[in-house]
């Protein structure tokens, strides 16, 4: 019975093996080992930045994968499309395991989502004089990972007191403070940490100012971005030739961040309404405010549905912001 036993546990284990390549990846340490990861140097051509930062939900690299797809439709090539993601946390596997292991071969090519990473690939980019920029990233925005009477010192509470979109890959996957504080105090730059305001404008401000930059950001508070009301004032708004739409207002949350949904709510509607563009459109031809005019209504339409607080996603363009309405209309 022994001999019996054993044969079959060897019989599954070929099989597995042979079938998917060894079962190692599908658990939650062997995908963090063994997920896609391009260490390519970044390409020449490299306009279209779509970035997926959370570690604990599969649908934020869902929606990079279908972005990459609708580009290449497009006739956008890879050379031209640069895709980035966050391994997800032990935890965070389980919670996702059947959206994670549908995702794994399509995230193939993607480098690793990590601010210090992103932040010098947009400076690349930037050297290169595209005739466009497309930055899309979805992932959580925190509105701050300070906690009142911490007794941190000034430059150290001035780290953490910002608007931060995750991105995974870094210390303290990009969220929990004593991380990043520890890295901080260690001699890592404050820019190389967590993806703030500041970071962002940043790296676009390197792009010429004849140069079209288009973001889309997927977050909470990803308003914030845009209007830091508690802090150092309009973080982006003076960079040149600049389109942004944020999925939330400052102050307010967006939704499908969980297991389940297989994209966000904002990030499927917006796919929907890209693939409705015309199909020779590419970012810099899109009419962004019109699109924006129709998410925003769909995202009203679809939280009143759920009964969750509006998320009020938030426009700026030619050097003016505009608020989805409260009713949604």
């Amino acid at each position: 019975m022994r001999a019996l036993l054993g044969w079959l546990f060897l019989s599954l284990w070929i099989l597995c093996a042979v079938v998917s390549g060894g079962c190692a990846p599908w658990t939650a340490a062997g995908y963090r080992d063994k997920a896609p990861r391009s260490e390519a140097p970044l390409p020449a051509r490299a306009r279209i930045f779509l970035v997926a930062g959370g570690v604990d939900v599969a649908n934020f690299a869902a929606e990079v994968v279908e972005q990459r797809a609708l580009w290449r439709q497009r006739g956008f090539s890879d050379e031209e499309i640069v895709c980035y993601y966050a391994r997800p946390t032990r935890s965070g596997f389980r919670g996702d395991r059947r959206q994670y292991r549908g995702l794994f071969a399509e995230l193939d090519g993607c480098y690793l989502a990590s601010t210090e990473l992103l932040r010098e690939h947009l400076r690349i980019a930037a050297s290169q004089s595209p005739p466009f920029l497309y930055l899309y990233i979805s992932s959580h925005g925190i509105a701050g990972l300070v906690e009142e009477g911490s007794g941190l010192a000034p430059d150290e509470r001035a780290l953490l007191d910002r608007y931060v979109i995750q991105l995974g890959e870094g210390p303290g996957y990009g969220i929990y403070p004593e991380p990043i504080l520890e890295a901080y105090r260690q001699g890592r730059a404050s820019e190389e940490l967590l993806w703030t305001p500041a970071v962002l404008a940043e790296a676009l401000s390197s792009f010429a100012a004849e140069i079209p930059k288009i973001v889309v950001l997927q977050g909470c508070h990803s308003g914030g971005f845009l209007y830091e009301p508690r802090r150092r004032g309009a973080a982006i708004r003076g960079i040149p030739n600049l389109t942004v739409i944020a999925s939330a207002r400052f102050d307010r949350t967006s939704f499908g961040c969980d297991p389940g949904p297989d994209m966000t709510y904002f990030g499927s509607l917006l796919i929907d309404l890209l693939g409705r563009t015309e199909k020779d459109e590419g970012p810099a031809e899109i009419d962004w405010f019109e699109l924006f005019v129709q998410l925003a209504r769909g995202v009203a339409a679809l939280e009143r549905r759920e009964g969750v607080t509006a998320s009020l996603p938030v426009y700026f363009g030619a050097g003016a912001a505009v608020e989805a309405p409260a009713s949604g209309g």
